[in-house]
């Protein structure tokens, strides 16, 4: 059963809002359904479905197709099976990475129609230069989709950093400024397209992306820990997504692990980062072997896969470096157990591949840190996705939006733009 059962009392629109949300979740997860089933997995009413779904037939977000043939419905009358419409409405999913950009169209049900992959560095830019990028590549893929830009019904931005997603503001991304520098990107991109715009967090993309397609689809509490260039997090509670109440939490990459432990691109010391992202492992690599300066992402890239081929081949000063990372991430994710008591967390990114090197004292910090009365209760999972995978997360951010909304308002609504500038440093 879904995590949000009907509410009996309080705002009459948040619970419309909330049941509709279920019952269009219940749908997209289980079709085709009968009302019956919905009821099965939402704990609905009768009444309630079937007000619901009047609504929903007649705004096109859901279609009958063919009849209920089971047992149970032959001893009385066959019903009509629930599926989505998925041409109700189409969005837009970006992925900004410090070496490529990637952008998708997809349906309601969130597949992709048409993909445009920009192998560029947008870190270069600049904000305004990368705004101006985007629109042309959505714009672009748009069009592959076969569709045009008014049939978008919105675009959802992901970028690592910290990240304001309901004011969308970047206060800090390593793509968009080396400085901490806050920027209204949301804004920027709405100025370009004339479209809704969501910024968000690129960890928690994943984290949506498992909630909508992959291991996250049968529990409402899981962790998604993104080991990449960063380390990153994304939560998941009672079925939510968790951002914190001023919308940047979740860090934990920037959760302290030793105070006087060495620098991390946020500016602070002792993150959990700044023991286990590239850069750290590269900083350590250093410490016992020459090795030329690698100043962009290529370059790290591929001086990590060195370190890593390396430490296969048996050099055991660069498999200790390994070890510690595995421990150190370990620890953190143990604490994460402690504090939150999980039904999974699920380990991705790039830096997946040298899970044979981490993996082995990750797993042991993990166990001989946990509280014994959860030790093993939580599943721990590798799960190392594509590159499309981001921007279907994204494309899913605005997806989940819409569901929550009348239909009449999400799609071909105006956007006010704010006339506030584009970017403020932080002090």
């Amino acid at each position: 059963m879904l995590t949000k059962p009907a509410i009996k009392g309080g705002d009459t629109e948040l619970i419309k809002v909330i049941n509709r949300f279920n019952i269009l979740d219940a749908v997209r997860r289980f079709e085709p359904l009968s009302r019956a089933d919905i009821g099965k997995h939402t704990g609905l009413s009768r009444s309630t479905i079937s007000g619901i779904v009047a609504g929903l037939l007649q705004e096109g977000l859901v279609c009958e197709e063919g009849v209920d043939g089971s047992a149970a419905a032959t001893r009385g009358r066959p019903t009509n099976l629930l599926r989505l419409n998925p041409n109700a409405a189409f969005v837009v999913g970006a992925k900004l990475a410090m070496h490529q950009v990637i952008i998708v169209v997809t349906n309601l049900r969130a597949e992709p129609l048409a993909q445009l992959v920009l192998p560029i560095r947008p870190w270069r830019l600049g904000p305004e230069a990368i705004a101006t990028l985007l629109d042309d590549g959505i714009r672009a893929v748009i069009t592959r989709a076969g569709l045009m830009l008014d049939q978008i019904a919105g675009v959802g931005i992901g970028l690592p950093g910290f990240i304001d997603s309901e004011e969308g503001i970047s206060y800090w991304s390593p793509i968009l400024a080396a400085d901490p520098i806050a920027v209204r990107f949301s804004d920027m991109l709405r100025q370009h397209l004339d479209l809704p715009v969501t910024l968000e967090n690129d960890a928690n993309l994943l984290a949506l992306a498992e909630r909508w397609f992959g291991h996250g689809q049968d529990v409402d509490n899981f962790v998604v820990i993104l080991i990449d260039a960063g380390i990153g997090m994304g939560l998941f509670i009672n079925g939510d997504l968790y951002r914190g109440h001023h919308h940047i939490g979740t860090e934990f990459g920037h959760s302290k692990i030793d105070r006087h432990g060495p620098r991390c691109r946020c500016g602070q010391n002792g993150c959990i980062e700044a023991f286990t992202a590239d850069y750290a492992i590269l900083r350590e690599a250093r410490k016992v072997m020459d090795m030329p300066p690698a100043d962009d992402e290529a370059a790290v890239a591929a001086a990590v896969e060195n370190v890593i081929r390396m430490a296969r081949g048996g050099n055991e000063k660069l498999q200790e470096i390994f070890k510690n990372v595995g421990e150190i991430l370990g620890l953190g994710i143990a604490n994460l157990i402690n504090i939150l008591d999980p039904a999974k967390v699920i380990l991705s990114g790039t830096n997946m591949h040298a899970m044979d090197l981490i993996g082995p004292s990750l797993h042991a910090a993990v166990a001989g840190s946990t509280l014994s009365v959860l030790k093993g209760r939580c599943e721990i999972i590798l799960h190392d996705w594509n590159d499309e995978v981001w921007a279907r997360g994204a494309a899913s951010l605005v997806l989940e939006g819409l569901y929550r909304k009348p239909w009449s308002s999400a799609v071909g609504a105006t956007i006010e733009i704010t006339q506030q500038p584009n970017t403020t440093r932080v002090s």
